[in-house]
């Protein structure tokens, strides 16, 4: 059994409001852990120190399918959500602190940006973006997804949850 259902009203004021009600969480019918990721052929090889990210008991960086995947690990869901979900929202989106004093966790922030640069711009001159657009809560597990945009994100979360086996609606 399994719940699917959106976050509401959760938006932390920096922006990401309107990306909250269009996350997902859901509810499988199992404690996920790293191995279910690495089970399906993720690399999932570089664990990040968690001491200053309330609640989690492990993240973890991991790549599927060409993509990068941030995996945040709680003890149910309950936790993840209440604990996990204003950190989340403050690296994920348009608005994301991906660098400076406003990111909230600063272990992997490096991981969570990319590097965009225009045609025939000089390595100087990069303009940082979000790596992870969106994200979804899977049980006690968060999962931040790769995507320029919140669509793009969410379905690479999914391919990787259909690959793991965890059910969810459409």
């Amino acid at each position: 059994m399994f719940v699917f259902v959106a976050v509401l009203g959760c938006g932390n004021g920096g922006g990401n409001e309107d990306k909250a009600s269009d996350t997902k969480i859901i509810e499988p019918d199992r404690v996920l852990t790293v191995e279910d990721v690495r089970n399906v052929g993720a690399k999932a090889n570089k664990e990040y120190d968690v001491a200053d990210l309330p609640g989690a008991l492990s993240a973890w960086r991991a790549i599927f399918d060409k993509k990068d995947f941030e995996l945040r690990f709680y003890e149910d869901q309950s936790s993840a959500i209440n604990l996990g979900t204003e950190w989340v929202e403050s690296t994920t989106g348009e608005d994301a602190a991906i660098k400076g004093d406003g990111v909230m966790w600063e272990e992997g922030k490096k991981d969570r940006r990319r590097c965009s640069r225009g045609a025939e711009t000089p390595h100087s001159g990069c303009s940082y973006s979000a790596r992870y657009f969106d994200y979804m809560i899977v049980g006690n597990m968060i999962l931040l997804c790769e995507g320029y945009t919140s669509d793009e994100s969410i379905g690479n979360c999914k391919q990787l949850l259909d690959a793991i086996g965890v059910p969810r609606s459409h």
